[in-house]
């Protein structure tokens, strides 16, 4: 594998993420798209499944995780959200 930053466990990550950028992607589908080993892709996907930026799908496959939308081309309504917050403190209380 090709080092791009000079930091490889950053560039396997990386692969990881490019991977299931473009569908939902099995363990063997990582292993395919990526060309890492298979200990080597279920250890980064897991990694980044903690940091959620991996997320499962029902069928337990990886894909893009939650902390990924807010850098992505459909950013979080942070005024919206920011707006609800004492609306929904009010109806708690």
């Amino acid at each position: 594998m090709k080092q791009l930053s000079g930091v490889g466990v950053l560039d396997k990550a990386a692969l990881v993420l490019n991977a299931v950028e473009a569908s939902p992607a099995s363990l063997g589908d990582l292993v395919t798209r990526t060309g890492l080993t298979r200990a080597t892709a279920h250890r980064l996907a897991v990694a980044l499944e903690v940091h959620r930026l991996v997320g499962r799908d029902p069928s337990g496959r990886f894909v893009p995780g939650p902390r990924l939308a807010a850098g992505g081309a459909a950013p979080l309504p942070w005024a919206l959200l920011a707006a609800a917050a004492p609306v929904l403190a009010q109806l708690r209380d």
